[in-house]
């Protein structure tokens, strides 16, 4: 059975992995008694967070590999993330000024303009004491992902041009070794989070890319042997192997095992294959619900904004206050979409020449490749 790259449903399971987080973030704080529903203990067995990160690691290879340039490589990623965050952070200090919480905690300009640009640089897990107070004591708790995400797209490019070459075996040793070193720096990190969670290094390291990186290189291994895996492809596997998944996950999480960032490997790599087996099976249903529009991101970085609102004024210990938080979340993610997001991402730089997707190429001759990516929210 053959398969176009091109043709998948990643825009469709990103944005279920993105209500997934936001799902369970706000029912976490504001609807606590609700997480122990059957649908929400079935929700947490599908981390949001490492989904990104294999999708990314497959989406974003593939989009360096289709660039024209290295320009246009950094020119298409701060496209599809800082105008989004910019408006997000803006929009989230404007709500916090307006509640009157930095008067109230004597917060000066300058402060919150470190915050700013903090949250929109590449220091977004920076908090500043006076924001304890307000919400959950995170001015935006979920913008930590996009720092790794960040070092993701800076190692990229290195990633080719140290580790990529003509030999498709040496190519994926060199990955499976990074990912084995990537995991033994995940595992090291949560066996010593009971001793050191506190210390300044434990943070600095949990936002660094190196327990995360493993999760960005299955993906980026999975797409570079895309023609591969798509031969072993089939209608039926999905139906199979999502319930076995499933219970496989139950077991485990009834044993002990995380299913949130902490998920471990032995999760993670069954959940990756779901993924990758749900991308390519219908592979048209993303784009015949979702019509090329991707709310995914903006869902992600706003919902904590509205959930802190309703914190800040009580606005919890009911069901409805959740629902009201996710309708307004996607409210503002749709507008997100239509007024920031979608007429950024137009101004992309692509190659008018596309060429065949390396993944289903023997021999790889450059790290960069002229040809126009086919993942549009990429």
């Amino acid at each position: 059975m053959s398969h176009d790259v091109s043709k998948n449903n990643f825009d469709l399971i990103r944005l279920l992995a993105a209500a997934q987080v936001a799902v369970l973030h706000v029912l976490y704080y504001l609807s606590s008694p609700w997480r122990t529903a059957p649908l929400i203990q079935l929700l947490e067995l599908f981390p949001g967070v490492p989904v990104f990160f294999f999708i990314s690691g497959f989406l974003i290879s593939r989009s360096y590999e289709k660039t024209g340039s290295l320009a246009d490589y950094w020119r298409n990623r701060a496209l599809r993330i800082f105008p989004a965050l910019h408006v997000c952070v803006l929009l989230n200090l404007l709500l916090v000024l307006g509640t009157g919480y930095f008067a109230l905690v004597g917060a000066h300009f300058w402060q919150i303009a470190v915050l700013y640009l903090a949250k929109t640089t590449i220091f977004q897990f920076y908090n500043p004491d006076f924001m304890r107070g307000f919400g959950d004591g995170v001015l935006n708790g979920s913008l930590w992902t996009i720092c790794v995400e960040l070092q993701f797209y800076f190692l990229t490019p290195i990633l080719y041009a140290m580790c990529v070459s003509d030999r498709k075996q040496r190519t994926n040793l060199v990955l499976v070794g990074l990912i084995i070193a990537s995991l033994v720096c995940n595992r090291l990190l949560y066996s010593t989070q009971p001793e050191f969670a506190a210390s300044v290094y434990w943070k600095l390291a949990r936002v660094s890319f190196l327990p995360w990186i493993y999760m960005f290189l299955v993906g980026v291994l999975a797409q570079r042997n895309f023609a591969r895996l798509a031969q072993l492809q089939r209608n039926w596997l999905l139906p199979i192997l999502l319930p076995t998944y499933l219970g496989y996950a139950l077991l485990l999480h009834r044993h002990g095992f995380g299913m949130d960032n902490s998920v471990s490997p032995l999760v993670f790599f069954p959940l990756a294959a779901v993924v990758f087996v749900g991308a390519f099976s219908a592979p048209a249903l993303a784009r015949k619900l979702l019509r090329g529009q991707d709310i995914s991101y903006g869902i992600y970085i706003y919902h904590v904004v509205v959930m802190n609102t309703f914190l800040f004024y009580h606005r919890q210990g009911r069901l409805m206050y959740t629902v009201l938080v996710l309708a307004i979340t996607a409210a503002v993610a749709l507008a997100s979409w239509f007024l920031v997001e979608r007429p950024c991402l137009r101004k992309k730089h692509r190659a008018t020449h596309p060429v065949i997707s390396a993944s289903s190429l023997p021999v790889v001759p450059q790290p960069l490749y002229k040809g126009a990516s086919q993942q549009g929210s990429q």
